[in-house]
């Protein structure tokens, strides 16, 4: 990772005298304080919405998310279960933020829970209505804000990363929840372990899909400003033991290997120049809304 001797405030801790790298085309920088990478400057709006509307076509179109979407579908059991082991309540109204096709919604109707989502996508909300038949709605989440206090749970899965204002969206989060309620989020976690042994090429660093990699102090700093307790953090997520096992063998035998290479060979000079590599933990997080 070439650091550049440039300084901006980091939009998560405010604090000042950031490092900054290259990724692809796109400059990032992690916060020296909170160790929070982002982008800077943010893509505007429409170069933004000009990326998904590429991003979210189908595989045959040359799009990506149909492919994303079927990975997380193997994750939404144990992400129901979990739901299910904080909010006891016998009715639990839950809200899935950035519900894509409305599938965590349709599982976790399955499971006895009265769920709705949101998203902005009006292709991927005419598919849950239609195909699905689940309560869904295009839009915004700020523009619920004269419905407050609604739910009992919301998720956020694998959609943090994406927001050029993810503060704003944690607002909106805690608005929309009841008192005590719970928020339930993921996303690709920076400064742990692996990050630190392969330094901003894991595959996280993926602007302008992804303007925001989060460590594990960064996240608890957001949380806690937007008026959250966070009550679990799992730093490495995954469906069994065994598949966190395997990740974190193959994520050292890959980090042994690249930086043994950095130290024989060409890579001797300069060992981290921008490379994203199918690696990196997911940080998975419940927090609670304080009153």
């Amino acid at each position: 990772m070439a650091e550049i001797s440039e300084g901006v405030a980091c939009p998560i801790c405010e604090g000042a005298g950031s490092g900054a790298f290259m990724a692809g085309t796109y400059k990032m920088y992690r916060c020296r304080d909170c160790h929070t990478a982002f982008v800077q400057p943010m893509p505007g709006a429409e170069e933004l919405a000009e990326f998904y509307s590429q991003f979210h076509k189908s595989s045959a179109e040359g799009g990506w998310y149909d492919e994303i979407e079927e990975r997380m579908e193997g994750d939404f059991p144990i992400k129901v279960a979990k739901v299910k082991s904080f909010v006891t309540e016998a009715k639990c109204r839950l809200l899935d933020v950035g519900c894509g096709k409305g599938f965590f919604v349709k599982k976790c109707i399955e499971s006895g829970l009265e769920a709705c989502g949101i998203d902005l996508s009006e292709t991927a909300i005419s598919y849950a209505r239609e195909k699905l038949g689940v309560e869904a709605y295009c839009g915004k989440l700020a523009g619920w804000k004269d419905k407050p206090g609604q739910y009992d749970a919301v998720t956020l899965w694998a959609s943090v990363e994406h927001l050029a204002d993810p503060v704003g969206m944690m607002r909106d989060i805690r608005a929309s929840l009841r008192g005590g309620g719970y928020f339930f989020l993921d996303t690709g976690i920076g400064w742990d372990w692996l990050d630190r042994l392969l330094p901003g090429v894991a595959q996280w660093y993926d602007p302008p899909q992804h303007l925001f990699v989060f460590s594990e102090k960064g996240m608890r700093l957001m949380l806690e400003k937007a008026g959250f307790e966070v009550v679990d953090m799992d730093r490495c997520f995954e469906v069994t033991k065994l598949r966190r096992y395997v990740k974190m063998i193959r994520g050292f035998c890959l980090a042994g290997g690249l930086r043994m290479a950095a130290g024989l060979g060409r890579m001797h000079h300069n060992p981290f120049v921008f490379t994203r590599y199918p690696v990196g933990n997911l940080m998975s997080v419940v927090c609670r809304k304080l009153d």
